[in-house]
């Protein structure tokens, strides 16, 4: 469809219920890093650090890129609390941003448990169906770039 519309997918990312499967599911994540191989060598695979998915895709070779959630809370696990546990979802716009900036800096995310958990740090996703979205994504770029984070594409960081 990109294509058909002159447009070039550079990343590909298995998102929602997907997304969280590959962090556990071996056989599913290799289906995923097979099929985006099959595609195109690459393209970056948006991957939540820790997971199946990232260590799968680490051994077959793939250009990978960690996201970090501005607006989710995390478990000791390093998944994301679901949707139906209170907390689950932040709405605050300076909390999310500060909170970003804290991974960012610390290449960690920190669960509701207050465990610190190390990860990489690449990208950053706030969700849009959550309503302060914009105002969120705003704010956590503002966060970012006053503390002399620098911002670039994913192609340029992930080599």
């Amino acid at each position: 469809m990109a294509r058909h519309v002159g447009h070039e997918i550079r990343h590909v990312k298995p998102h929602g219920t997907l997304g969280n499967a590959v962090q556990e599911d071996d056989a599913l994540a290799q289906a995923v890093i097979d099929a985006v191989r099959s595609i195109d060598r690459d393209l970056i695979l948006v991957v939540m650090p820790g997971g199946a998915i990232e260590r799968l895709g680490e051994k077959r070779g793939m250009r990978l890129a960690r996201e970090v959630f501005a607006d989710r809370a995390y478990e000791d696990s390093g998944m994301l609390v679901s949707r139906k546990k209170p907390g689950a979802v932040i709405h605050d716009a300076a909390l999310a941003a500060t909170r970003v900036l804290h991974m960012v800096e610390d290449n960690a995310v920190v669960a509701v448990s207050g465990k610190r958990i190390p990860v990489k740090v690449d990208t950053i996703c706030v969700h849009g169906d959550n309503p302060a979205a914009v105002a969120m994504a705003g704010e956590v770029r503002k966060t970012l770039e006053a503390a002399g984070v620098e911002l670039v594409p994913l192609p340029r960081l992930v080599n």
